[in-house]
């Protein structure tokens, strides 16, 4: 009953935000109200509505936060295919421009380095936080979460010197950013909340290098500051590490009880590659002290199982970015020959208007002005990404369909007031995709599309002698 009434009121607030004129910032605030912890399929779809108003209203900013916020929960939720697909829309739209608002150029390369570190690519992912640090000043927030990140890949580069610095660095950036945070504390909240992340970071740090005493000191610290704050993500990393302290400490019992929290949170709400499997590493460790060798094999095999996982995800994303940096290649190089061409060209044209211009100076000249040929295509990019939103039953589809069809939807509702379901429908008719595909791509039967087309005729008044996608070629000609 409660999600319900939530969908409903949601709803209303959308129909009232059709009604009122909103500003951009209202908007943004609400991307960033929905809750990103416990976020799933449910929220992306709420999230691209507000996208698609956005986008209708020329509210790049928060089209941009949109597309990043989508990107941030595809990557808790361990999807890395669908989180680059975001954030190369953000690219792909050209949404970040010199007047793109600070905060959405800071996340998005911040975002981007992070998917760059779970491949691996560790060099890339540095440059882009290279990139996000030029473009910062004097914000203790930016601050403390660049210098998070860069000691997350200097830890994975086995650089712990550096990886500690930039640790405890993040540490005071966070404590001066809580000193002065913004009065209007609501806007604020999951900022001030992620502020405390560096604190069970830096005691790992220690741990790490075996000074127990200083890791007691931030390992209470981070209990303490953290037991009050609801946000998942602050539970599991404070817990994680408090669960390797104890576990060194030698209190099983209290490690034992961090992990397990650890392990319900990786399950059900931070889904990503190292999340879950840093935490089993940790329980199959913990099991093994203990000598319960049974809890420990269930947990080597869950590890397998998840490693075995993520590495098939993060070779098709390989694969995908292998494939890009080559046609990169390939159009750099075609570029480079077909600019060797013009220039070999320009300079034959040249000899030549200099000999005739030597041999024939007496006689009239004639001015020759020469035209190129301009060839109109079709955005071939912006079609795959139709095709590609449509076989996955994508929220996106719609939105993406009127950008590549622009004027489909509004021909539609002037022959009859049709629901964004049935405009979704007749985009698949228009696409050309027969009965059985759409019916496999929109999870229903033969018989329901069957049906579908059915009470379509009769809404459009198309004549039983007629083909419906032909009818449908024919009304945007």
């Amino acid at each position: 009953m409660a999600k319900i009434l939530f969908s409903c009121l949601f709803l209303f607030f959308l129909s009232y935000s059709f009604s009122q004129k909103l500003t951009e910032e209202n908007y943004k605030n609400v991307i960033f109200d929905v809750e990103f912890t416990t976020a799933g399929d449910r929220e992306i779809k709420k999230i691209d509505s507000i996208i698609s108003i956005c986008h209708q209203s020329g509210y790049n900013n928060c089209e941009t936060f949109g597309y990043l916020k989508i990107a941030n929960i595809y990557n808790k939720n361990n999807d890395i295919k669908k989180a680059f697909y975001y954030t190369d829309l953000v690219e792909k739209k050209n949404l970040i421009t010199s007047d793109t608002d600070l905060e959405a150029v800071f996340y998005f390369y911040t975002i981007r380095s992070l998917l760059y570190q779970k491949l691996g690519e560790r060099v890339t992912s540095l440059k882009m936080l290279d990139e996000a640090r030029g473009r910062i000043k004097d914000n203790p927030y930016f601050e403390y979460l660049l210098d998070w990140q860069y000691a997350g890949i200097y830890n994975e580069m086995n650089d712990k010197k550096k990886a500690l610095k930039a640790y405890k660095n993040a540490y005071l950036k966070a404590k001066e950013f809580r000193e002065k945070q913004d009065p209007d504390i609501r806007k604020n909240m999951n900022k001030i909340s992620n502020s405390y992340k560096p604190i069970a970071y830096l005691a790992g740090m220690y741990l790490e290098a075996g000074k127990m005493d200083s890791a007691k000191i931030y390992i209470e610290e981070a209990l303490r500051e953290t037991k009050d704050i609801q946000e998942k993500g602050i539970q599991y990393i404070t817990s994680l590490y408090a669960g390797k302290y104890y576990m060194q400490a030698g209190d099983y019992k209290k490690a034992q009880h961090h992990l397990l929290i650890c392990k319900n949170i990786s399950v059900y709400h931070y889904k990503s590659q190292n999340n879950r499997e840093a935490v089993i590493t940790d329980l199959i460790s913990l099991y093994e002290k203990m000598g319960e060798k049974d809890s420990a094999a269930y947990y080597s095999r869950e590890l397998l199982t998840v490693k075995q996982f993520n590495e098939a995800q993060n070779k098709v994303q390989k694969d995908i970015l292998d494939k890009r940096k080559a046609g990169d290649e390939a159009n750099k190089k075609e570029e480079r020959s077909t600019l060797i061409y013009i220039c070999a060209g320009l300079l034959v044209a040249i000899i030549c208007i200099a000999l005739y211009f030597f041999y024939f100076k007496k006689e009239k000249t004639e001015n020759i002005s020469v035209s190129p040929e301009i060839i109109a295509g079709q955005d071939n990019d912006l079609f795959e990404q139709v095709i590609m939103l449509a076989k996955e039953n994508n929220p996106e589809f719609l939105t993406r369909f009127n950008d590549y069809c622009p004027g489909f939807s509004e021909k539609l509702l002037e022959i009859e007031n049709f629901k964004s379901s049935e405009i979704r429908f007749c985009a698949y008719l228009y696409l050309n995709f027969s009965t059985k595909d759409i019916a496999e791509y929109t999870f229903t039967s033969v018989r329901t599309v069957q049906t579908k087309k059915y009470r379509l005729r009769k809404k459009l008044n198309i004549p039983n002698d007629m083909d419906i996608y032909l009818w449908f070629k024919t009304l945007m000609k």
